[in-house]
């Protein structure tokens, strides 16, 4: 049983390098194009990373697959996004763009795990290449390495639900087709068709056609890396609007956007957690509005900047328009707060997620309804249906381990020298994958003066926030190595 489990977990990590090392041929094909000098660092990524994974798939041809059970989703999911941060740092590291491996480790797991955190301090002076390989580790990230993998690899079979849940944690799993292959099709073909309109109306608004194409990548992944020093405050406000319209979907899960497309608007006007998604949006923006407005900067850049800043810390984009770190305190704790939450689940980005946040404050309802009727039957329902207990425990388990989390990292953090503005932004930004943060960090600060413990700690934070926690605390539990 180990060797099955063993050579099936070498197939899965082989034919995943192997599709990374296709990711990189294209990043390598626009090097060519623009005639850069990072030709050869990512010519030699991507052999690197394709012998790897054909040398893993050698042992395992022709040789019998175990059927992915829950267990062994969890491990493979959890590797799948070390190993793919593990070489996918290469093309930084062999070019010299980030002479450090451990900080080309840090840039790639911030990409693929859509944070946005870097540590690179003048991005545009990297080759184009290379720009368009770190925009595509966020659009990868973004789609979620699993989807890809339960797509493309046609030996997964029925383990592709494994695979899945691993991943998605939520209390909705939603599928849109019997099939788990049909559903992930379905979600890549939304989430590329999205992606190609975003470039082009970005090119057509003014950016060049690599500059939209990196961005577009970015936008819908809630990924967050421009290629611009300042993100998008040198962009005229057509192209803020645009991104905005685009970040919104970045937040909304894709069966909500299967149903839109399908003109099924019933399933999405009684569903709790978009309404809940779409006043957030607006009463935050009013909110931060009212605090930041003067007449300096003007009625519609107040506003456009105030929607821009909520749309893209609540789906963990990380954009910033303007430095929201000088709008006060009041403006902080909200946008805070959205750091926390998140936008909806199933969808591209992190934080808590608002379904959850919405579960929370309907059982808290209830615990005070239940103290005023004691013999009161009181069932928690979402959209007109009771959740099952089972779902509710789920929740406050998530919500405990996530607090949890949170705050020992900001007491390790303090500990190895971080202020604590810094470490309480920092450490709820790269939770909730969204890289921007507060202090010396926030709106156009880097990572790149940290100390390489603090980084570890926020790389460690980008890794399990991305995988919801449940996956990779999954495999501290002694329960999960026995049989």
């Amino acid at each position: 049983m180990i060797k099955q489990r063993l050579i099936t977990l070498c197939r899965v990590l082989g034919m995943l390098l192997i599709l990374e090392a296709g990711f990189m041929l294209l990043s390598l094909g626009v090097a060519i194009i623009y005639k850069g000098n990072d030709i050869v660092p990512l010519l030699i990524s991507t052999i690197i990373t394709l012998f790897v994974g054909l040398f893993l798939r050698i042992p395992v041809i022709g040789k019998d697959i175990l059927q992915i059970d829950r267990k062994l989703g969890f491990l493979i999911v959890a590797l799948i996004w070390l190993i793919m941060s593990i070489f996918g740092a290469l093309p930084y590291f062999f070019g010299g763009y980030i002479p450090n491996y451990a900080n080309a480790f840090f840039e790639t797991m911030s990409g693929f795990t859509t944070t946005s955190a870097t540590i690179i301090e003048d991005v545009e002076i990297i080759p184009k290449g290379i720009l368009f390989w770190r925009s595509l580790t966020n659009w990868i990230g973004g789609i979620g390495i699993v989807v890809i993998v339960i797509s493309f690899i046609p030996f997964i079979g029925g383990g592709g639900m494994a695979l899945f849940s691993a991943e998605v944690n939520g209390p909705h799993k939603n599928k849109l087709s019997p099939h788990i292959t049909t559903t992930a099709k379905i979600i890549i073909s939304i989430y590329t068709s999205l992606t190609i309109i975003a470039a082009l109306l970005l090119w057509i608004g003014g950016m060049t056609l690599f500059d939209a194409i990196c961005h577009a990548f970015s936008t819908l992944s809630s990924g967050g890396f421009s290629t611009k020093n300042t993100s998008i405050t040198l962009y005229s406000p057509l192209i803020q609007y645009l991104l905005i319209i685009f970040m919104i979907p970045s937040g909304i899960n894709f069966p909500i956007m299967y149903y839109a497309l399908k003109g099924r608007f019933k399933k999405i006007i009684v569903n709790e957690e978009f309404k809940a998604y779409i006043y957030i949006i607006i009463i935050s923006t009013i909110l931060i509005f009212l605090l930041v407005y003067n007449t300096h900067l003007g009625l519609e850049a107040t506003f456009r900047h105030s929607l821009f800043q909520v749309v893209s810390i609540i789906t963990s984009a990380g954009f910033v328009s303007m430095d929201y770190t000088n709008w006060g305190v009041s403006a902080s704790l909200i946008l805070f707060l959205l750091m926390f939450s998140g936008a909806m689940s199933g969808s591209t980005t992190g934080g808590l997620k608002i379904i959850r946040v919405l579960v929370l404050f309907k059982n808290a309802k209830n615990v005070i309804h239940q103290n005023l009727h004691k013999n009161a039957y009181l069932p928690l329902k979402f959209e007109k249906k009771v959740i099952d207990q089972r779902v509710i425990n789920n929740v406050l388990g998530m919500f405990l381990l996530y607090l949890a989390t949170f705050i020992v990292a900001v007491l390790l953090l303090v500990g190895v020298g971080v202020g604590f503005e810094e470490a309480v932004g920092g450490s709820i930004s790269c939770l909730s994958n969204m890289g921007t943060g507060f202090g010396e960090i926030g709106a156009f600060g880097n990572y790149g003066e940290l100390s390489w413990s603090a980084k570890a700690i926020f790389v460690s934070l980008m890794y399990v926030g991305r995988l919801e926690l449940v996956t990779v605390f999954a495999l501290f539990m002694p329960a999960f190595w026995k049989n």
